[in-house]
């Protein structure tokens, strides 16, 4: 994790707690069990890796992905985080418009595998 960036669509609680305001969790339909996400993968997604600022490993279809965050930008890398293949500005953006195998990532999110936060 990299010290606290506030993107914009990074809103706070009443309570000062971060959450994602672009994709907020909702505990009241989803439950706590992933943070008041549906899912695995939208909880890794949408606040581990786009609010807290972990780099995240998920399968799809077979390949292993890589998603680095970084202060200033977040990308899609190789397995050793050394080399990045595409960059976007926020995690945010990353997740709205990159493309796995000619699918945007937020199009798929419920068909990845093995999401886990680095």
């Amino acid at each position: 994790m990299v010290p606290e960036k506030d993107f914009p669509y990074i809103g706070k609680n009443l309570m000062g707690i971060r959450f994602n305001a672009m994709y907020p969790p909702n505990e009241q339909r989803y439950g706590t069990t992933y943070g008041g996400y549906p899912n695995n993968a939208r909880q890794v997604l949408f606040y581990d890796f786009a609010v807290q600022g972990y780099d995240v490993e998920f399968k799809y279809e077979g390949a292993v992905y890589h998603l680095l965050f970084e202060p200033d930008h977040s990308a899609l890398c190789d397995d050793k985080y050394s080399s990045e293949i595409e960059s976007f500005s926020n995690p945010m953006e990353l997740i709205n418009n990159l493309r796995i195998k000619g699918h945007r990532l937020i199009d798929i999110i419920d068909n990845l595998e093995d999401v886990e936060p680095e």
